[in-house]
């Protein structure tokens, strides 16, 4: 997700990109249309994402064909805008602010608004995934059990006794300690400037050293560690639901077939299941295809 603190870039180029070629389905399964271009962003989730896509397109008997890794936002988005690739997983606030626009919390909203914010650029966002991958607040399984807290609200009672660890400019941004004090009226005992939700927010938490953590909702350690996800029951952050973007010409191309199967496909991504992802291809170093292909089947989308 490309939250306000995330910074997920690598400086690749296409020319740097991961290409496989993936054989469409045989005889009379296999689809007449172009070639499915499947891409991706740098990182491991977009990675997994764009697998369950692509194997999910080759068992409906698509040709589809893989570019992922290719680097950050913008250099992907001239590339599905020109055609080079097809279609790749997005996140409906950060694209809509990519392209100028304002999330907000309401999912549909900001759907909405992508839709229309990208349709002159000849793209369309399919529906999007209950998954998202956003800014978020965690508690190990010891703390939530002790203080018997499972959303953000419930942290209030609480106020004045816990430690808050996240990103050195929380104190200053909106969508962190200025929001869990204007939304949430929370107040912490200190904070403590740590990182990006990255290493050493994950050890202060295990340490002991802070209550409560910033990590992104998404990420493999929360499945990895088994902490809790506490739920922003009073929508601080803006949505940031999974969806798939595509070209209109891919439509146009399959029409509603293509469409219905990709619905159907996102409308099963979960957070939880997002992050369980995530932790078996970051921390377990399991093969994104693996993971992809026994998702789907797990979901009854191969047989």
């Amino acid at each position: 997700m490309r939250s306000i603190f995330r910074s997920r870039v690598a400086g690749a180029v296409l020319v740097a990109l991961t290409l496989v070629v993936g054989a469409c389905g045989s005889g009379d399964d296999s689809k007449e249309g172009p070639t499915i271009v499947v891409g991706s962003t740098n990182f491991g989730e977009q990675e997994i994402l764009g697998e369950i896509f692509a194997t999910a397109l080759e068992e409906n008997g698509y040709t589809v064909e893989r570019r992922f890794q290719l680097g950050q936002r913008e250099i992907v988005n001239p590339a599905l805008k020109s055609g080079e690739i097809d279609m790749m997983a997005e996140y409906t606030g950060a694209l809509l602010n990519f392209e100028g626009g304002t999330p907000s919390t309401d999912s549909q909203q900001t759907w909405e608004d992508l839709k229309a914010a990208i349709a002159d650029d000849g793209l369309v966002a399919l529906d999007f995934a209950p998954a998202q991958d956003k800014d978020g607040l965690v508690v190990t399984a010891e703390t939530a059990a002790e203080l018997g807290v499972s959303a953000i609200s419930d942290l209030a009672e609480y106020n004045g006794e816990l430690v808050f660890g996240g990103p050195p400019e929380c104190p200053e941004r909106e969508f962190c300690l200025i929001g869990y004090q204007e939304v949430y009226g929370l107040e912490f005992a200190d904070f403590r400037p740590l990182d990006v939700g990255g290493p050493l927010t994950v050890a202060a938490l295990e340490g002991g050293e802070i209550d409560v953590g910033a990590l992104f909702t998404s990420d493999g350690v929360i499945a990895a560690k088994g902490f809790v996800l506490l739920d922003d029951d009073r929508n601080l952050h803006p949505a940031q639901n999974i969806v798939p973007v595509v070209r209109q010409e891919l439509v146009d191309a399959y029409g509603s077939e293509f469409v219905e199967l990709m619905n159907e496909i996102t409308a099963e991504i979960t957070t939880a299941e997002l992050s369980e992802l995530n932790k078996r291809f970051g921390i377990d170093a399991e093969d994104a295809n693996e993971l992809a292909a026994e998702w789907l089947e797990d979901k009854g989308f191969l047989d």
